[in-house]
């Protein structure tokens, strides 16, 4: 089971966390995985390219894992997380076997 977190403090999100594996095939077959993976890797990647990680905020990124965490609130920043919250939002719905969404105000 994939598990995402989303944090938000008032209606800015804060943290976004990602893990596990869906397990809803073979390794190396499963595309829900692979749909989370792809999502999260570009989303990180967008971020790096719009210098995030120079002071805005923190990416963690590893097998099974990833953790986006803002420091400083910034307007592309938000758009680019709103944007993994909605793909995500979309694997769940029609995966939700497979990964859960908890949302939480902090």
């Amino acid at each position: 089971m994939i598990h995402v977190v989303i944090q938000r403090k008032e209606k800015f999100i804060i943290n976004i966390n990602v893990s596990g594996h869906a397990q809803s095939a073979k390794y190396g077959k499963d595309l829900v995985c692979a749909g989370v993976s792809s999502a999260c890797v570009g989303i990180a990647n967008m971020l790096v390219k719009k210098q995030f990680v120079n002071g805005l905020g923190t990416i963690d990124l590893k097998e099974g894992f990833v953790d986006i965490k803002v420091n400083q609130l910034n307007e592309d920043v938000q758009v680019v997380l709103e944007t993994l919250e909605t793909i995500l939002e979309t694997i769940e719905e029609s995966y939700s076997d497979y990964i859960k969404i908890m949302k939480m105000e902090v």
